[in-house]
């Protein structure tokens, strides 16, 4: 039986509430419990975290949803359809994997291991098991980053001609990844949402400095070229007195710009007005209606806080066989395939280093449609 069989109910076809736990009770953790609680796809089933502390005060602000300290204690005692995983770099594998072998579908927000092999093998595992294996940054849900990929995909932008990327964040240095593995995730996950072809670099090259003598990059330079050759640059910084994450894409039509932190104005298109002493002739008013918001979608300019339940109502979408694609995740592996790049330029005093990107299958892309495409988002 497929593993999405079963979740209808078969006495009135209506889905049932899927069962998911949630490891990890920091603050993504419990951003993602707080949604799976709140969504009518889910039911919240337990929270698992090393801190009993931590997670009992997690637990009693849901209501008192059980907690367990190990995740092979939670699957022996609880059955859930699906695990959110928000623990350590470091415990990624090992987390994943059990989940996936004790034939639990897999959430992870943000990046999805600590290594493109060990991403590799998780994929090949929920693959093999039919099982549903999802890395997403819950960014990529933000009404303004939405509308980022479908400017793109309409090629309102024109043709791109450089990107330029910023994030920096304040607080304690990581001790165990370096600042490209920790800032540069997100960013990369939502050019790989929001570029037609996702993200296909041929070669990576990365600077980076540790100023504070901590033995990891805190602030570095990740540089790399579109398929059309336009550059790709983008800035970290772990030491920064302010945190940003902001986005500039140019076309040779306009500009994009996206401030992810924005309240009033989140993403915006500028004409730049000339270009080699030439004004451009696709000014931002010219095509207003490829601007216009249909009467159903969230406006752009308004601070969305719901990232992580639509991240949610996503998983249930997948695991109910609507993205069944979604066995390979191939946007945590691209992702993972950059960073890896990015170490190894490290390595060599910033020469370029290959990426070693995965191939998109055809097969499932042509049954599940874009391979980078929310079904949330299909319009």
């Amino acid at each position: 039986m497929e593993p999405w069989a079963g979740t209808f109910s078969l006495v009135d076809a209506v889905p049932r509430r899927l069962r998911v736990a949630v490891l990890g009770t920091g603050s993504r953790g419990a951003g993602l419990a707080k949604a799976f609680q709140s969504s009518a796809d889910w039911e919240l089933a337990a929270l698992c975290d090393a801190d009993p502390l931590r997670a009992g005060r997690l637990a009693r602000s849901l209501g008192d949803v059980p907690c367990f300290a190990a995740i092979d204690e939670l699957l022996d005692c609880v059955d859930v359809d699906a695990v959110a995983i928000a623990t350590s770099h470091r415990a990624l594998y090992g987390t994943v994997m059990t989940a996936l072998r004790a034939g639990k579908h897999v959430l992870v927000e943000g990046l999805l291991a600590d290594s493109l092999k060990r991403g590799r093998e998780m994929a090949a595992e929920a693959e093999s098991e039919g099982l549903v294996l999802m890395a997403k940054s819950a960014v990529t849900f933000d009404p303004a980053v939405q509308r980022m990929q479908k400017l793109l995909d309409s090629g309102t932008l024109g043709e791109i001609l450089f990107i330029e990327a910023r994030r920096t964040e304040t607080g304690p240095v990581q001790t165990d990844r370096d600042v490209f593995w920790e800032l540069s995730p997100a960013t990369l996950a939502v050019l790989d949402h929001v570029l037609p072809g996702g993200l296909e670099p041929r070669t990576v090259s990365a600077f980076g400095g540790d100023p504070l003598g901590t033995g990891r990059d805190c602030v570095g330079h990740l540089y790399f070229r579109l398929s059309n050759d336009a550059p790709v640059h983008l800035h970290i910084n772990r030491l920064s007195t302010m945190k940003s994450q902001r986005l500039v894409i140019a076309g040779t039509r306009l500009t994009l710009a996206w401030d992810a932190l924005g309240v009033q104005e989140r993403l915006r298109l500028l004409d730049p007005g000339s270009f080699n002493g030439q004004h451009r002739t696709a000014p931002y008013w010219a095509g207003p209606i490829l601007l216009q918001q249909d009467a159903e979608e969230v406006p752009v300019s308004v601070l969305e806080a719901e990232t992580r339940c639509l991240l949610a109502t996503e998983l249930a979408h997948c695991i109910r066989g609507q993205r069944k694609a979604y066995a390979l995740d191939a946007t945590g592996l691209r992702v993972l395939s950059v960073l890896e790049a990015a170490t190894r330029s490290r390595g060599l005093d910033g020469q370029a280093s290959p990426a070693d990107a995965p191939t998109p299958d055809p097969a499932a892309q042509e049954t599940a449609g874009s391979g980078h495409q929310s079904t949330l988002w299909s319009t």
